[in-house]
């Protein structure tokens, strides 16, 4: 009898080519462990801390227009997935900073794995601004796999 070690699988998607890199990994981990795959993504609104001068600006539709986007998007790379026999769902979740809402996902959620792509960079650009990856790898109780976007 083989054991599952992991059941529920986070991939971080911000809509761009680079982040959805991570997606084949994550694919060939739940299949492995017949897990389930969860597309996640945090929607910050352009302004997010402006919020309510947004809607007062009447900006409120070009926000839920970019989070309907988004939105396809997730459901776009769902279907593919499904058409390919992954069990796999999307979340979104709203609100500032991404780092950390990612990691209180993966945190209450019985998340045992992330898969993401990272950007690559380092250094001084890291040190100074920090990055999202960073901030999860450090922010989550799971073992986290950082896909290099440039390299299979």
């Amino acid at each position: 009898m083989t054991t599952q070690r992991y059941k529920k699988i986070v991939v971080p998607l911000d809509g761009s080519g680079w982040a959805q890199r991570a997606v084949p990994h994550a694919v060939d981990m739940a299949r492995a462990n017949q897990a389930e795959l969860i597309l996640l993504h945090v929607f910050r609104p352009p302004a997010y801390e402006y919020t309510d001068q947004i809607v007062l600006a009447g900006q409120e539709e070009q926000v839920n227009q970019l989070r309907e986007q988004m939105k396809q998007y997730l459901m776009g790379v769902r279907s593919e997935l499904r058409a390919e026999d992954v069990t796999v769902r999307c979340q979104l979740i709203e609100g500032p900073g991404v780092a950390h809402l990612i990691c209180d996902y993966v945190n209450s959620e019985g998340i045992d794995i992330v898969v993401m792509s990272t950007h690559g960079r380092g250094g001084i650009t890291e040190f100074l601004f920090g990055s999202t990856t960073n901030r999860v790898m450090h922010g989550v109780k799971v073992p986290v796999l950082l896909v290099h976007p440039d390299k299979n």
